[in-house]
């Protein structure tokens, strides 16, 4: 049997775990030196790679890949990657925020209103990106939350980027809609 790329995640379904520690060892040591220049960071790095073969294990029965099996883990790579530089940046983003009211062991006033009013922001926001349909709210959440553009996000999902635009237009006009009362 020839041991191709397509092979090979063909494979992943059929014969099992032979498949599964060959596609892992011929790869493993390549995704983690590319994981440490995208993060920076041993453990990060062999977290993210290992994340990506958990899933691949996981999803073996009905995992589809339409272009190269290098492209597809070099780009399960990335996205995991770039999750969690995303969250290291939401946390160092709480921390700063944190320190900036608890500055010197004096709690710095900010009006009540004002964090109530934010909370309740916070909640109809996500209240209204939930109502969104399937397609729309995906669309809307890879652009705005997974920091992708409208050429990736067609790219990944297989539509075309008219179709990408239309959806975060149809998006923000729903979302405009349902926050009128905090667009002051």
């Amino acid at each position: 049997m020839e041991w191709n790329e397509f092979n090979k995640v063909g494979l992943l379904a059929d014969e099992g775990v032979q498949a599964f520690e060959k596609v892992f060892t011929d790869w493993f040591g390549h995704l983690y030196a590319y994981a440490m220049s995208v993060v920076k960071d041993e453990g990060i790095a062999e977290e993210a790679v290992q994340a990506v073969f958990c899933r691949i294990w996981e999803k073996r029965e009905r995992l589809q890949v339409h272009a190269s099996l290098k492209a597809y883990l070099y780009g399960s790579v990335y996205h995991e990657c770039m999750d969690w530089l995303r969250h290291r940046k939401r946390v160092e983003a709480h921390r700063r925020h944190a320190q900036a009211i608890y500055t010197g062991g004096r709690v710095m006033t900010e009006s009540a209103s004002a964090k109530v009013e934010l909370g309740e922001l916070e909640k109809k926001l996500q209240q209204a990106i939930d109502e969104l349909p399937d397609q729309c709210r995906a669309i809307f959440c890879l652009s705005r939350y997974g920091e992708l553009g409208y050429k990736e996000i067609a790219g990944q999902l297989g539509i075309s980027v008219k179709t990408v635009e239309a959806q975060i237009s149809k998006a923000l006009k729903r979302l405009r809609k349902k926050l009128a009362d905090f667009l002051v």
